[in-house]
């Protein structure tokens, strides 16, 4: 998930070797709320959020970034609801501030400096670094994945990165007592399912529905396999979807691990199926 607007690669690259970090975030930040508020910077799921939460439920936003997610989430779970915005590293959480006042965040957006994991610990996230300088934050992930083998050719997109020291939650120990969840939305490069680990009580007593980035690529390099994540849900009784925004504007079933690609995915309980009857298509046999 992500996207790097005409406005955000001028700012990027003009500014930032000019002024310091802290008026960069705030160019940045000026950016981001605008591509935000007008659509630029977008993503076809978003469609689907009307869908899968409710006035009054609770949302997992896992892998904040810039607020894209928790933006629209916050009116649609109301003042009775709450979304919990979880972003471990300091110069994007704090862009991330700036971004809630300026679009003026509902109340009930929560924003959280920590990443999610499978255990609470202090660790290492490597944060690819642009030609200009500035931080690919999209891109940050937690230390230890394994970039450096077949298909780094595509999936390397940056030559230089640093490295910056964040916490990590298990959400289960973390949110213990929290009611009527109804959505998990997770884009942490690779460790998806890491997270989910982390959570699997929460989704045991939940089952909400879950919008996920899987890169199989990068899984591997965490030594993840991609049946892994997917066995997680399917045990759990869900299917799994993509949408399909650009032709039918449906959620088409994946039923072989093999059609997996880059992508976001959307794991559904059958709970929750109902809530996407007009936009589930049936597969020919």
């Amino acid at each position: 998930m992500g996207s790097n607007s005409l406005v955000r690669r001028v700012v990027k690259k003009t500014l930032y070797p000019v002024f310091n970090e802290t008026t960069y975030r705030l160019f940045q930040g000026l950016a981001m709320a605008w591509d935000i508020r007008k659509g630029n910077w977008s993503e076809p799921e978003l469609d689907l959020l009307p869908y899968a939460v409710r006035e009054g439920d609770t949302v997992l936003d896992v892998g904040a970034n810039y607020g894209l997610y928790s933006y629209r989430l916050g009116p649609l779970v109301g003042p009775s609801g709450v979304v919990y915005a979880f972003e471990p590293l300091p110069f994007t959480f704090k862009t991330l501030k700036l971004i809630s006042r300026i679009l003026r965040f509902s109340g009930n957006v929560k924003l959280v400096r920590k990443g999610c994991s499978d255990r609470e610990q202090t660790i290492a996230f490597t944060v690819p670094v642009q030609d200009s300088g500035a931080q690919a934050s999209g891109l940050a992930h937690i230390s230890g994945r394994q970039d450096g083998r077949a298909g780094k050719e595509t999936q390397v997109r940056w030559n230089e990165t640093k490295e910056v020291i964040c916490e990590v939650v298990a959400l289960d120990e973390f949110l213990p007592s929290v009611t009527n969840l109804s959505l998990i939305k997770c884009d942490v490069e690779g460790a998806e399912l890491l997270a989910f680990r982390g959570a699997e009580k929460l989704i045991d007593q939940h089952e909400p529905t879950v919008i996920c980035e899987i890169n199989p690529w990068y899984m591997e390099g965490f030594g993840l396999p991609l049946n892994d994540l997917t066995d997680f849900f399917f045990r759990k009784g869900y299917s799994l979807y993509s949408y399909d925004w650009k032709a039918t504007r449906c959620l088409v079933p994946i039923d072989d691990s093999r059609e997996i690609v880059e992508d976001n995915y959307l794991f559904i309980h059958p709970r929750r199926l109902d809530n996407f009857a007009s936009l589930i298509q049936t597969k020919s046999p």
